[in-house]
């Protein structure tokens, strides 16, 4: 399955969850539309293929026309999103700490720390 296509099953929840959610409460004095976590299973049940595929259609998604177009109609017109990489229940990375994405070159920017980290079975 290409990266492309697994991003493809992402998007409609990563929209829906977007708008479903509505406006949520910032922690910090930034206000966003939502505060979305990413925590991803790096796991050794996870193969190395599927490590990719998993991080790819993150970026895919992240970057995608139609998350920037909900991202940007929403009442602050920002996210905030961090992704964590987990396995098990001690074990846990932050590879994007929290960074809010307003625009394509702020997605880009949480593209490129993904890319900078690439994924590992712990």
């Amino acid at each position: 399955m290409s990266a492309f296509a697994s991003a493809r099953h992402l998007l409609p929840g990563c929209a829906a969850l977007a708008l479903a959610l509505g406006t949520a409460p910032a922690s910090s004095a930034e206000p966003v539309d939502i505060e979305l976590v990413l925590a991803v299973d790096v796991s050794l049940s996870m193969s190395p293929e599927e490590l990719e595929i998993q991080r790819h259609g993150y970026a895919a998604a992240l970057t995608h026309d139609l998350v920037l177009k909900a991202i940007a109609e929403g009442a602050y017109g920002k996210i905030a999103v961090t992704y964590v990489e987990w396995a098990g229940s001690n074990w846990q990375r932050v590879i994007v700490p929290w960074t809010a994405i307003a625009n394509r070159a702020d997605a880009e920017r949480v593209v490129e720390q993904l890319n900078a980290h690439p994924p590992d079975s712990a």
